[in-house]
Parts: C-alpha cells; sequence; structure tokens
C-alpha cells in the first residue's frame, strides 16, 4: 500500500546554552512545519543546548533547563499532530548521555542514546546504557524503533553512530526500519561534503533516510559544522540544503589504499595530504571557506567587524589575509576594517616589507606600518640587555613586541587579532609564548606548512588578479624565515628550515604520527622511500630525531592553544581530547628509531 508521508529535515541558528531561546525557535519550527502539513520533522543533535558547549555540559543549570525545555515542547506539541527529534543532554542518575527525544502529539514516544562518541564527548558523557533510562518524570525503554504514521517504523540514529563498522541504521534496518532519522554534528573539514553524501547515499538504500546537521550559531573555537540538512532514499539524495555555500552531488568511485603484496616497488607518496594535482581549486576553495566561516562566527560573537594581523609578507601570513578577505567578501564586511599592520625591526629583509605591501595593494588593503625597533631597543635596556647579543631574549622581544602592539591596537579600536602560526611549526614549538605564539584567533591552527603553499599556489593558479599573482608566486619563492636576526641588514640570513628541518619532511613526520600514530621506526622507513633521491637516510633520521624531541619539549605551548578552525580533519586542540605530559621527554617515541 502507499503511504503518504511529508518529512522536513531542518536546523536553526541556535543560541549556545540558552536553552529558553532555543525552544521559541523549535516552536516556531513545529507550527511552521505544520502549516506546511509536515508528518514528521527532524531537528539537529543537542539542538536544546547547542552541540559545541564542552564542559558546559555538566553544569547543573543548563542540564535543568534543558530537562524543562523538553517538558515544555512535549506539552506544546499536544495541539500538534507532526512528530519531531530534540537533541539534549539527559540526566540518568549519575550518568550523563547525549541524547534525542522523539516526540509527537503530546507524548515522549522514545529516548535514543548515543553509542559511539568522539574523543572530546567521552570526557562527558556516557555511551548508551543497558536497559532502561530514568529520567525526570519518565521511565523509558531504550527501543531501537518506535512504529508511527501508518504504520512506518522509524529509527534513530545519532551523528557517529553511523561511522561505527557496522553502522547504526543498518542495524535498524535489520529491524525494519522505514525511515532513519538521524540527528547529526558534522564536522566541515576539506572533502567532508562528499564523504557525508556518499554515506548518506550507502545508508538510504532500501529506506529513507534523513540527515540533519547542527550548525547556524555554533562555536567555531575548534570546529566549524556544516549546517547541512538532507533527504535521501534508495541510494539518491532528494533534497539537500547546506547551510551557506551550495554544493553538488558527485559520483565517487572507492579506491582501495591496501598495499597488495607484489614484488612491486613499495612506495610511499611524499605528501599523502594533499591533492593529486599540481593546483586545486576546489582544495582552495574549501579550505578558504572552513577559515572564513569560523572567524565570520567568531567575529559576531564577539560583535566586532574589525580584526588585526601582523603581514610580514610570508606564507602564514599571506595565507590568513586571504582567508580574512573571503570572510569580508562572505559577510559584507568592509575591508577597510581590516587592520593589516608590517611592524618591521632588526631582522626585517627588504624583499618581505616589499612583498607584504603588495600584497595587500592587490588584494585592496591599507596596510600600515610601525617600525618597533626603538620600542624593543628600550625595553632590552630596560632589563639589562645590551641590545646587540643576538641571544633568545633578543629574538624573542620582537616577537612579543609584534603582540603586544596587535592587542593594544585592538583593545583601542575594538576587534580580534587574528593569528597567522601554522600547525608544523606549532607541533614543533617554533613559536615564542605569548608572542606570536598568542592571538585571539587562529586562523591556520590545524594546517601545515606545505598545505599553506599549496593553497597559496593554487590561488596564484586560478587568480585574474595579475598583481596578486607575481607576489603570490614571489612570497613562494622566499626563503621562510622569522626574521628576528640578520647578518646583514635588508637581507634573509635566519632560514627557518635550517633551524627545524626542511618541512616537506616535517610535515611528513607530523601527518605520519599523529594521523596513524606510528613509530619512529616505521616513519623513517616510509620517509625514506617517499623522499628516494632527495634525503638520504641519516639525513632524514637526523630531522626525525629533532622532530620528536621539540615535539615532546613544547607541549606546554599546545596545551594552551589559541582557538581555531580544524580545516583538514587533524586537530591537536587540548580541547578536541589531544592531550600528553608537559613535562614527558622524548624517549617514548625515539626508544626503536636507532633497532635495526
Amino acid at each position: 500500500m502507499k503511504r503518504n508521508i511529508k518529512i522536513k529535515s531542518a536546523n536553526f541558528p541556535v543560541s549556545l546554552g540558552n536553552v529558553g531561546e532555543n525552544v521559541k525557535k523549535i516552536k516556531e519550527l513545529i507550527k511552521t512545519s505544520e502549516e506546511e502539513k509536515v508528518n514528521i520533522l527532524s531537528l539537529p543533535e543537542l539542538c536544546l543546548t547547542g552541540a559545541s558547549l564542552y564542559d558546559t555540559y555538566l553544569e547543573e543549570d543548563l542540564l535543568k533547563s534543558a530537562e524543562e525545555g523538553l517538558k515544555d515542547l512535549i506539552s506544546f506539541s499536544k495541539d500538534y499532530d507532526l512528530a519531531f527529534t530534540v537533541g539534549l543532554p539527559l540526566r540518568s542518575e549519575f550518568c550523563l548521555y547525549n541524547t534525542i527525544a522523539f516526540v509527537r502529539a503530546g507524548e515522549l514516544l522514545s529516548i535514543t542514546s548515543k553509542e559511539n562518541l568522539k574523543t572530546y564527548e567521552k570526557m562527558i558523557f556516557k555511551s548508551k546504557p543497558d536497559g532502561h533510562v530514568k529520567a525526570f518524570d519518565y521511565h523509558l525503554e531504550m527501543e531501537d524503533y518506535v512504529d508511527i504514521i501508518s504504520g512506518l517504523k522509524i529509527g534513530i540514529s545519532i551523528g557517529e553512530d553511523d561511522d561505527m563498522t557496522i553502522p547504526k541504521s543498518l542495524r535498524l534496518k535489520e529491524l525494519g526500519a522505514d525511515i532513519i532519522l538521524h540527528p547529526a554534528v558534522d564536522v566541515r573539514h576539506i572533502y567532508s561534503i562528499e564523504e557525508s553524501v556518499q554515506n548518506i547515499e550507502f545508508l538510504s538504500k532500501n529506506c529513507i533516510y534523513v540527515h540533519t546537521s547542527a550548525g547556524l550559531g555554533e562555536s567555531s573555537t575548534d570546529l566549524v559544522y556544516t549546517g547541512s540538512t538532507y533527504i535521501a532514499q534508495n541510494g539518491e539524495v532528494l533534497r539537500n540544503n547546506p547551510a551557506i555555500f551550495p554544493m553538488d552531488c558527485y559520483e565517487f568511485e572507492w579506491i582501495s589504499n591496501f598495499n597488495n603484496h607484489t614484488d612491486e616497488k613499495y612506495q610511499v607518496h611524499k605528501f599523502p595530504y594533499l591533492p593529486d594535482e599540481e593546483y586545486s581549486e576546489y582544495y582552495l576553495e574549501e579550505a578558504l571557506d572552513i577559515q572564513a566561516l569560523g572567524l565570520i562566527q567568531r567575529m559576531k560573537a564577539v560583535g566586532t567587524e574589525k580584526v588585526f594581523l601582523g603581514v610580514s609578507g610570508g606564507i602564514d601570513s599571506t595565507a590568513a589575509l586571504l582567508a580574512i578577505v573571503r570572510a569580508y567578501e562572505i559577510a559584507g564586511f568592509d575591508k577597510a576594517k581590516i587592520g593589516a599592520y608590517t611592524m618591521p625591526a632588526f631582522g626585517t629583509s627588504d624583499r618581505t616589507k616589499s612583498n607584504a605591501y603588495k600584497l595587500c595593494q592587490a588584494l585592496g588593503i591599507d596596510l600600515k606600518e610601525i617600525n618597533i625597533s626603538k620600542s624593543v631597543t628600550a625595553h632590552l635596556k630596560d632589563i639589562g640587555h645590551d641590545g646587540l647579543t643576538p641571544d633568545l631574549a633578543y629574538e624573542n622581544a620582537q616577537a612579543r613586541m609584534r603582540t603586544q602592539v596587535l592587542f593594544n591596537l585592538s583593545n583601542m579600536d575594538g576587534g580580534i587579532v587574528v593569528g597567522t602560526g601554522d600547525l608544523s611549526e606549532n607541533m614543533q614549538g617554533f613559536a615564542t609564548y605569548n608572542g606570536d605564539h598568542m592571538s585571539s584567533y587562529s586562523l591556520n591552527a590545524s594546517l601545515m606548512k606545505t598545505e599553506l603553499r599549496y593553497m597559496i599556489k593554487s590561488c596564484a593558479h586560478f587568480t585574474d588578479n595579475d598583481d596578486l599573482k607575481k607576489v603570490l608566486n614571489d612570497i613562494l619563492d622566499t626563503p621562510v624565515s622569522p626574521e628576528l636576526v640578520s647578518e646583514k641588514a635588508g637581507e634573509i640570513t635566519q632560514k627557518t628550515e635550517d633551524i627545524i628541518g626542511p618541512y616537506e619532511l616535517l610535515d611528513f613526520f607530523i601527518y605520519q604520527h599523529l594521523t596513524y600514530h606510528k613509530s619512529a621506526k616505521e616513519i623513517l622507513t616510509d620517509a625514506t622511500y617517499a623522499f628516494e633521491g632527495a634525503y638520504d637516510r641519516e639525513t632524514i633520521k637526523y630531522w626525525l630525531k629533532s622532530y620528536f624531541k621539540r615535539f615532546a619539549q613544547s607541549q606546554f605551548k599546545r596545551s594552551t592553544a589559541v582557538d581555531g578552525p580544524n580545516v583538514t580533519g587533524r586537530s591537536f586542540s587540548p580541547r578536541l581530547g589531544f592531550k600528553i605530559p608537559s613535562d614527558m621527554g622524548s624517549d617514548l617515541y625515539l626508544g626503536d628509531l636507532d633497532e635495526k
């Protein structure tokens, strides 16, 4: 028998921690959906409170508000026939769960608890309980599905539950579910939308699959969320409405990554984290959009349209400025409110300073100059430094002065300081503590130097702005340097790769170590194959030892990492669960490196 059913997948600009305001918005959605003759309304995971509250979920007032908010919605629904999902943190006895309540016509039909928790969720929530759930006025069995609407069986799967070895949706289909509702909190990173579409197409076979992700209004502290909504049936996406940016649905072919045991030469890619193409407009656009969305959300939360950053004419500040310009274009902000400053000092080269001016001019931005040499000299004199010896204090005083200038400017004029440091250098601790290590929001926090180079290279290739193309190519050709010491005035003599190693090696180490948790010995083997002809084994080994030593020594800096968007899906923020002791040595990592 043919059944007519109308399903709506919807999200809304959530008010973080403000349950009362979110209840009002959900009520409005219910009213609108009823008028549209909707039968089932799917709302996102944790939509009653917001999905990016971290430890705030442990606050007693929030939990009580969530309970009361759900009760209010259940009572409100008595006058409406449609069924709807509500995501909320729910306390049962002494445990806290990430749950979806399924409500219809004044009745709580079921409560579903998330099973497969993200790393940082495990610090807050418990997995699915056994047996029943006892919460406030309700004592409910944990049902896998409920019968509703013309006998159709409705299953509910939450977020990462469909990332399990056996996705929960497959279990639900075995139980006879006709419709699967999937409230989620999808993290946006490069290629995430395509991956999501693939999963939805697969999971919607022989059923209707409704995917609803949080996003609008969520915090961008470490992650940017998609806010995407989908309805699919029998392997085909019928409706899609990704938040903010349009998208296309593509067909993809899964290619096995497993090594076949043959006599063929063992091959390892130098840059497994980059596209195979020499240039990728898609990669560039996705990365810039994610950075831009994170920055826009932060600026809106602060209530400002002004940013301040130091533009050195190097790769990091160039990439950050490109993302800032993208944010201002999306949000419709006035680019005159971008506070771009060059702050030359003792080691600043003529080339980088010139490129900073050319870059800003090509982007239509006014670059201001504040020479900090006199200020740094005065400070060094104050602390008893001779102002000549190029030691650590001499170098760091410059970096800290630049940060101080930017924060004071932001305090004077209202705004936020945008950090430009990249993942490669942050993983090595190659940043001045409380200097360039610090900002209000760090745009490049999850991007390695080679990834930033790839973005700039792609931008130079695809831009129609000849002036921009020219300066970007020169920036790429300029040696990377902190420019804190110069043996010859106006020239680059201090080179970062002489200190921490070649970026292509460093980024390979980071990717293999922190993505796959490979041992130093395994990384050495892979790197030897990947960079054959470029570096010999002993050179690779030297820089690998340096990497692990610096990695262990600099955890104290990463423990205080500034907020910033996760662009690549690799995040080492302590707020997302990346934690190692700050005083742990490198022996753990290097123990097997010299074994034959």
